[in-house]
């Protein structure tokens, strides 16, 4: 589909904002608002054309989501490097379960045996790398790390949804991989935003006093973790 094309399913009710629709065409890409476009009118039963409004406040709103998403991925993914390190710093060399992978950063192993200290080891590793990492420690540590939320399945699936939200897709039409929480298995959104939640230190998960962390967060933009 080209900008000209796309720009026909789009009403937009002043020139101002036929210059912004025009403006975001450019920025975020036509196959990005084609697929807000999709999820309007397959989701929220809205037709074609689509008001810009309409598709203006989605893209607001996936956002606002994908910043607090970030931000607490970031936060997973320091809290799992600062465990491996406080853990086995000084004796990582006398370990067996770690990993190289791919690029020349990404082995573990192979810095460490060369003399590399673990946490700039850690420090350089990519999000999945990391994750594989995690999937090879001893199952003690991964329950220390995240009670027993910490599957593969489930470490898989914050993977895919870290990927999901650092290349910019829209979440909303994202295809996820599957995760269990409270025994329940799903790929949505908000089943994919569950499991992060649950890998979380608990601090991060509700506050200090119950009434914070990620859940607060996502309700500050209308977004109910039940």
């Amino acid at each position: 589909m080209t900008k000209k094309e796309l720009l026909k399913q789009i009403h937009c009710k002043t020139d101002e904002e036929r210059q912004k629709a025009e403006f975001y065409l450019e920025m975020k890409g036509i196959a990005f608002h084609k697929a807000i476009l999709d999820y309007l009118c397959q989701k929220e039963n809205k037709t074609i054309p689509i008001e810009w409004s309409d598709l203006s406040n989605e893209l607001r709103s996936d956002k606002a989501l994908r910043d607090i998403l970030y931000k607490y991925l970031a936060t997973l993914e320091e809290y799992i490097r600062a465990y491996i390190s406080n853990k086995y710093e000084d004796t990582a060399t006398q370990q067996v379960f770690w990993i190289d992978a791919g690029r020349d950063f990404n082995r573990i192993r192979t810095n460490i045996n060369n003399g590399k200290p673990l946490f700039k080891t850690l420090e350089a590793v990519d999000f999945g790398t990391l994750v594989e990492q995690v999937k090879k420690l001893p199952e003690a540590d991964k329950q220390n790390l995240f009670d027993s939320a910490g599957t593969d399945v489930n470490l898989d699936a914050v993977k895919e949804l870290r990927n999901a939200v650092s290349h910019h897709k829209f979440l909303k039409m994202c295809q996820l991989k599957s995760c269990i929480v409270d025994g329940n298995k799903s790929d949505s959104l908000i089943a994919n935003i569950l499991n992060l939640r649950q890998l979380l230190p608990i601090q991060y998960r509700f506050g200090e006093k119950g009434v914070g962390g990620i859940t607060k967060d996502l309700q500050m933009i209308n977004v109910y973790l039940f």
